[in-house]
């Protein structure tokens, strides 16, 4: 548990503090666009009133309600901590998501966007060399994805494990 505890709260302040550094920093400036690398990093202040890749653009009222499942979903990462009695790696993978989630639960739910309403801030934006960038994100979503990542790739090396102890299972008789 202090592990997951760890990695939720260093992992969801660093979020937020990033974002509160990105609205400081980045809003005063033209365009609200700070290159960093140039073509391939930038830092650019944008605020997502909606979902994921903004596949419903503007929540409106229901943001009180992602802002809730966000919480929801820390107790349940919490559930599976103490279920599957996980190690320090799984600890630290189930803490990413649970950071991820609760920095973008609270910009959801209460962080006040220019123009009205909520929205969770983003702004690094990756370009690609050919033109065009990858969907602009923040730190939570790094969060999850490193969390997700952690479970995938052990998924495969136990996948690949079994085989390879089913087929020195089934040599050996």
């Amino acid at each position: 548990m202090a592990w997951f505890t760890v990695a939720t709260l260093i992992g969801g302040g660093c979020d937020l503090q990033t974002k509160s550094w990105a609205e400081e920093s980045l809003g005063t400036l033209a365009g609200k666009s700070m290159m960093v690398i140039e073509p391939w990093l930038e830092f650019s202040l944008t605020y997502n009133r909606g979902t994921a890749f903004s596949l419903i653009p503007d929540l409106g009222a229901t943001r009180l309600i992602f802002g809730v499942l966000a919480l929801l979903t820390i107790g349940l990462l919490v559930f599976v901590l103490f279920r599957w009695r996980s190690g320090r790696g799984e600890a630290l993978a189930l803490g990413a998501l649970a950071g991820g989630a609760l920095g973008n639960g609270l910009d959801r739910a209460f962080r006040e966007a220019p123009g009205g309403g909520t929205g969770v801030v983003d702004f690094i934006k990756l370009n690609y060399p050919w033109g065009g960038s990858w969907p602009i994100f923040n730190i939570a979503d790094v969060l999850v994805a490193v969390g997700l990542g952690y479970f995938i790739i052990r998924t495969i090396l136990e996948r690949g494990k079994a085989r390879t102890d089913g087929e020195a299972e089934a040599a050996a008789t």
